[in-house]
């Protein structure tokens, strides 16, 4: 059911796209940290690299289809 409220700044930020790029920038900075503290578990590391970079697609596709675009997540998208 859809209402015709203006959106807040408060529901931008819970948008399920931005979720998504907070995931994102979670995994690669996780990635980073792995990769100078750790090298050992580079495997680790590639892998959430990995899922940080395919989380794009689908932070995109999220945002289209849910009609969630902003451009707070258009910046978050940039920072990752």
């Amino acid at each position: 059911m859809a209402t015709n409220e203006p959106t807040t700044a408060g529901d931008v930020l819970i948008y399920i796209p931005n979720i998504i790029g907070y995931l994102r920038v979670a995994l690669t900075l996780i990635s980073i940290t792995l990769m100078i503290c750790s090298p050992g578990r580079w495997d680790i590391a590639i892998i959430c690299y990995i899922a940080s970079f395919v989380g794009d697609l689908f932070d995109g596709m999220a945002a289209r289809k849910l009609n969630q675009s902003s451009t707070f997540g258009g910046l978050l998208d940039m920072v990752t």
